[in-house]
């Protein structure tokens, strides 16, 4: 199979998985914020986002590392998962420890601890599935990780719902993701002994050593980057309150889950990119440039249909109840499209083995996110968190480009900019002006901005052939890399 026919398949199984999931996530998070009362909602939310920064230490960047190398070795797989799976179960319970120890000593309620812990059990095998997720996609069988994501989240809501519905109550609603995500880990066991592994006690103290030295500066950046990423919840939490954190992670959770987008998308590639830093970099720039672009045709549009539609999404989805969260929503939305752009070189500097690079743009981030959040929550709470995940994505921004341009290619993206602009400009004043229901409105922008974009003749002779490549049969040598080398 070719290139771009591999991509374009495992994007399809992905892009379907994590829309299936998000949506359903979705649902289950409006009726968590609809059926528990914002307090409780709040620290289920800060329970979230502080296991999401746990565990991403616990991960210590192995995931990336695995699918980096074993994409590039695959009779290595069995040595590298062993080791890997070994070395998370450790990281993750010596991370639940210290969880314990900082919720304690900051004497964070009884109740909020035991959130914590409940929703820190799910995300350490959340975190172990993600070892399974990894073999699949340094596989490039990203059938069976969109199988197992389906699953979860089908069974997840289902359950879920129920027993928001029956009960209303968080601590038992915290427990199904605890047995919905051991389910599904057994799966994922299931599947990759019978097609990828062997599972042989291969373990090797010099192995797990030179895995750590490897993947620590893709473990410091993922560290770095969930601080930035969720440190707002947590210092909201703790300066202005539970009913604070709910009103931004109404907001926050919406644009959230736009960005399945740029993951899915940087998910596919991030094996190939990988591969052709080894064996052809022509390629890999074309597939740079290529992917800036349309992430940002697929971004922008998105960013100001949030901003324009903020108070009908908000209203429509959670009631006037958090009508204050419609602010949040609008700033955060100039966040999405900046964001699709720095996954994407966030995985470019991955893939061309300067992790190193991308470690300290997220360390400079994170800093610079903690000390900007801690000033403007204090002044402007949810306010000055949601302008905080701005600033500081566009802070990222440039050290990222800075050094994607220096380590592989410098890319002029200037002239891509207006087209998509101006096609996202004429969408805003339909919705501005067009009164329609909620879902015909976003329909209508999506239609208006895609004729837009064609009108304005954005797609060039190469898109339209990458295009007609993925539709047809490619052969693996196509001219449009081979050019480019």
């Amino acid at each position: 199979m070719s290139t771009l026919k591999t991509i374009y398949k495992n994007m399809l199984f992905l892009s379907g998985a994590e829309f299936i999931s998000k949506i359903l996530q979705f649902v289950l998070m409006i009726y968590a914020a609809k059926l528990l009362d914002p307090a409780n909602f709040g620290k289920f939310s800060f329970a979230l986002a502080l296991s999401s920064i746990g565990i991403i230490a616990a991960d210590a960047g192995i995931n990336m590392l695995m699918i980096r190398e074993v994409a590039r070795n695959k009779k290595a797989a069995d040595k590298y998962f062993i080791n890997a799976f070994v070395l998370k179960v450790v990281f993750a319970l010596f991370a639940y420890l210290v969880i314990i120890l900082v919720l304690n000593v900051l004497n964070y309620p009884k109740d909020t601890r035991y959130i914590v812990y409940l929703v820190w059990i799910f995300t350490i095998i959340s975190s172990l599935t993600d070892v399974f997720y990894s073999i699949f996609r340094a596989f490039e069988k990203m059938f069976y990780d969109a199988l197992i994501k389906i699953l979860r989240m089908v069974i997840l809501t289902a359950i879920g719902l129920y027993v928001l519905f029956r009960f209303h109550d968080v601590f038992i609603f915290s427990a199904v993701f605890i047995f919905v995500e051991a389910l599904m880990i057994l799966l994922a066991l299931f599947i990759a002994l019978k097609i990828f592994i062997k599972i042989r006690l291969d373990l090797s103290l010099q192995f797990m050593k030179g895995l750590l030295k490897k993947s620590l500066p893709f473990g410091l950046a993922f560290v770095f980057s969930s601080v930035y990423f969720y440190i707002s919840i947590v210092l909201l939490s703790k300066i202005k309150g539970d009913v604070d954190v709910a009103i931004f992670s109404v907001a926050y959770n919406l644009a959230f889950a736009i960005l399945f987008i740029p993951l899915v998308y940087t998910n596919a590639i991030y094996p190939v990119m990988s591969r052709y830093y080894k064996t052809s970099k022509g390629k890999l720039i074309f597939i740079y440039q290529k992917s800036f672009k349309y992430l940002y045709m697929i971004g922008l549009p998105i960013s100001f249909g949030t901003f324009f539609l903020a108070d009908r999404i908000i209203v429509f989805f959670y009631g006037r109840e958090y009508i204050s969260s419609i602010i949040v929503l609008q700033i955060i939305s100039w966040y999405v499209f900046i964001k699709f752009l720095n996954v994407l070189m966030g995985s470019v500097l991955s893939s061309t083995d300067e992790q190193n690079k991308r470690m300290a743009s997220q360390g400079f981030t994170a800093i610079f996110n903690f000390v900007l959040s801690f000033i403007l929550i204090q002044q402007k709470s949810y306010v000055g968190a949601a302008i905080s995940m701005v600033v500081t994505e566009v802070f990222l921004f440039v050290f990222y480009y800075s050094y994607v341009s220096k380590s592989l290619y410098w890319y002029n993206f200037v002239p891509v900019l207006a087209k998509p602009l101006i096609a996202s400009i004429i969408m805003a004043v339909l919705i501005k002006y067009v009164q329609l229901s909620l879902l015909f409105t976003i329909i209508l922008s999506g239609i208006v901005y895609i004729v837009a974009v064609w009108a304005l003749k954005t797609f060039e002779e190469d898109d339209m052939s990458i295009i007609n490549k993925i539709l047809k049969k490619a052969d693996e040598k196509d001219a449009i890399f081979y050019k480019n080398e």
